[in-house]
């Protein structure tokens, strides 16, 4: 696309309206566009756009430089006293310089050049009064428009009505014309030394690029050949080379950097150091206090060379004046930087979990957001308001420190277990807040915890004859798991302890270690007692499995299931120790494979011995002889649970079968001779209700009916 427009030039000329059109129009809009860079607008070509933009720059303070360089050139005064245009050759200067009168015209028109090329220099000799933030381009400015300024005057100086002035008042022998070449000796010196200097400044230009161009992470890799070539500069220049210079060039060297760092923390001010992710702002700080260290360590080391070579110029400047701006700069980022640090240490507390806690994350949030509504550049390291504040942040902090460590105390006064009192301490310590005492509560507890293993020891040696054991434990898993408890009240603890090896270094806890060692070796002895007699005697318990299934009471001839309760307990016995990853042996891993197997057999016994007494039951007196011969059955179906099996026989369900079928013959045998006697008596019965009374032997007189109803 071709763009054409009209410029307004009838204020401030066409240098003017350039400058604003580039300035105001095309830069900002440039800055903010996001689209229509083609190629470059891959984040990778963000360099080629910043160094076009910034190229842009530099041309706008060229057309500003040159605006002021029209502005500040000196014109001589007309001469209004004679009208020089008479003056055209040698015999002319002869006749005016005869005349009196005309001599001293001419001489007073001398006069006020001398007085205007006067001013120029006592202007140029003052001190530059600059801001204290340009930098280094700034000083190539100004000696571009010095050397305008002369050159321009030293054209005037070469002028025809000049020339004509001069030719006059030599042959008139005047007293100005000493004056006057002394003038013009200063004026061509200012002008030589303006046009000197604008060379080797123009030579610099290209290393300071990197400061208008760059962050000051490439920044750094710039700084060699920057102090170089003003070293060449200090070294050759003939004007050039005095320390006030050179100094006033590394100051504003300084100024940029300083510059270069605060747009780069805020995003060319777009953003404060509240509006990105703190870490970040955090990167971008330590990257500017790496440019100033890096930008004094190679100037110490660039002057260190210089000593050693003693015919070369020396580095003999002021490094307070150079270098203080940025070290006041780098102490308020170093400030910044505690600040990021308290904030994020503090953090924390909005993120625990420890109860009571909440009222010291409300009011640590209340002291970042004071600080954060502060209205002042915090980057301004003039500015005096940021170290009051500071000042007042640390205070504020410091209060809720001493707050936390009072909150801290009070909590472990109320923890008496040792192992609660060290994951309480654990939740503390993950906090990361420093300076709690922690190390002295760790200690405090440690001692705490070398009472508590004395305590264990005494408890051991009360109970271990007869240690307390839980109801729904067997005893020797019962024994094994009391001392097990004890153990494990002072194992838990030593395991945090041993996390942090600097509390047991001391002479104190060693004398506890030892104790703890001692108490916990016993412990593991009895454990390991216990164990391997329980192994041993479990070896006792497959005699038991050797029994006859049933074994007859021999008083009462009572039948009862020949089952060795030691079998269930060591059933109980084995699961627990498999549960405490104790090795048990082989039978008792049979024992375990068996058990559903065993308590069933057990239960179906003890069924059939309940139903084999009910079935006898239903047998009368007067039915024995009848029910004989299947009672006879029903014990010779029981006998092999008497004599030949056991509790480890393959055929236990067909020798129950066998039982339930004969039982099941008995009772049916029972069940009909019960319902054929009753109804013989209902017949009997019957044929009496007719009667009006019935005598019975030895008895009162009834009546038949009674008589029926009391038989039924």
């Amino acid at each position: 696309d071709v763009n054409f427009n009209m410029l307004d030039t009838t204020e401030g000329g066409l240098l003017k309206s350039v400058e604003q059109l580039l300035s105001d129009i095309f830069i900002p809009t440039l800055r903010k566009m996001n689209h229509g860079w083609g190629e470059l607008a891959s984040p990778q070509a963000q360099a080629v756009k910043q160094e076009f933009i910034s190229s842009l720059e530099s041309f706008v303070s060229v057309l500003a430089g040159a605006q002021e360089s029209l502005q500040e050139k000196v014109t001589l005064k007309e001469c209004d006293t004679f009208d020089l245009r008479v003056l055209k050759g040698p015999s002319d200067y002869m006749a005016a310089a005869s005349s009196t009168e005309t001599t001293e015209k001419i001489e007073a028109c001398m006069k006020v050049w001398i007085k205007q090329i006067e001013q120029v220099l006592a202007e140029s000799d003052q001190l530059r009064k600059e801001a204290d933030d340009l930098g280094p381009r700034a000083e190539l400015d100004h000696w571009k428009r010095r050397m305008s300024r002369f050159n321009y005057l030293l054209d005037q100086l070469k002028s025809p009505d000049v020339k004509a002035v001069l030719g006059v008042l030599l042959m008139a022998k005047s007293k100005l014309i000493k004056l006057w070449r002394e003038l013009d000796t200063r004026i061509t010196d200012a002008a030589n030394e303006a046009k000197d200097n604008v060379k080797y400044l123009y030579s610099l230009e290209k290393f300071c690029d990197p400061l208008y161009n760059s962050d000051p992470v490439s920044m750094v890799d710039a700084i060699p050949g920057l102090i170089n070539a003003i070293r060449m500069i200090h070294s050759i220049s003939r004007y050039y080379n005095t320390s006030e210079k050179i100094t006033s060039l590394f100051v504003k060297v300084t100024n940029q950097m300083i510059t270069a760092c605060k747009a780069y923390i805020t995003n060319n001010g777009s953003n404060s150091i509240w509006d990105q992710p703190q870490q970040v702002v955090a990167d971008k700080i330590k990257a500017a206090i790496h440019l100033n260290q890096e930008y004094q360590r190679y100037f110490h080391k660039t002057k260190e060379k210089l000593e050693q070579t003693p015919s070369e110029r020396q580095f003999d400047f002021s490094e307070m004046y150079i270098f203080g701006k940025f070290d006041t700069f780098q102490r308020r980022l170093n400030k910044i930087l505690e600040m990021f640090e308290t904030m994020s240490t503090y953090s924390a507390l909005q993120d625990s979990k420890i109860e009571g806690l909440e009222t010291m994350a409300t009011r640590f949030q209340a002291i970042v957001l004071n600080m954060k509504k502060k209205h002042y550049s915090f980057l301004d390291q003039r500015r005096t308001d940021f170290d009051v504040d500071y000042e007042e942040f640390c205070k504020s902090t410091s209060e809720l420190h001493n707050q936390l460590k009072s909150f801290m105390d009070s909590t472990f006064e109320k923890i008496q277990n040792t192992e609660r009192a060290l994951n309480v301490l654990k939740k503390f310590e993950r906090l990361g807040i420093p300076d709690l005492g922690i190390d002295e509560k760790y200690q405090r507890i440690l001692q705490n915890y070398g009472r508590d293993i004395e305590m264990v020891s005494r408890i051991y040696m009360k109970q271990k004859l007869d240690p307390p054991i839980d109801r729904d434990l067997p005893p020797v898993a019962g024994q094994i798991t009391w001392a097990r408890q004890l153990y494990s009240r002072i194992q838990g603890p030593m395991d945090l302890f041993q996390q942090h090896p600097g509390v047991l270094s001391t002479p104190e806890a060693k004398r506890i270690i030892r104790n703890f060692n001692r108490v916990a070796r016993i412990l593991l002895e009895f454990e390991m007692l216990y164990h391997h007699s329980w192994m041993k005697k479990m070896e006792h318990a497959r005699v038991g499995l050797q029994a006859s299934l049933l074994v007859r009471s021999p008083e009462t001839g009572e039948l009862f299931v020949n089952f060795d309760p030691e079998i269930l307990t060591q059933i109980r016995e084995a699961n627990c120790m498999r549960r405490m990853n104790l090795e048990i042996p082989p039978f008792a891993a049979l024992l375990q494979q068996k058990q559903d197997t065993l308590k069933k057999n057990y239960n179906k016994l003890q069924l059939m011995l309940s139903e084999n007494t009910r079935v006898r039951a239903k047998i009368q007196s007067a039915f024995e002889q009848l029910a004989m011969p299947h009672v006879t059955k029903v014990d010779e179906a029981i006998q092999p649970g008497l004599t030949s099996l056991n509790w480890t026989s393959l055929n236990i369900d067909k020798y129950l079968s066998r039982i339930d079928k004969t039982l099941v013959d008995l009772e049916l045998l029972m069940d009909r001779v019960n319902d054929l006697v009753e109804f013989r008596i209902d017949a009997v019965l019957q044929e009496m209700s007719g009667s009006t009374l019935c005598v019975l032997p030895e008895d009162e007189p009834v009546t038949c009916e009674e008589f029926v109803q009391t038989t039924r």
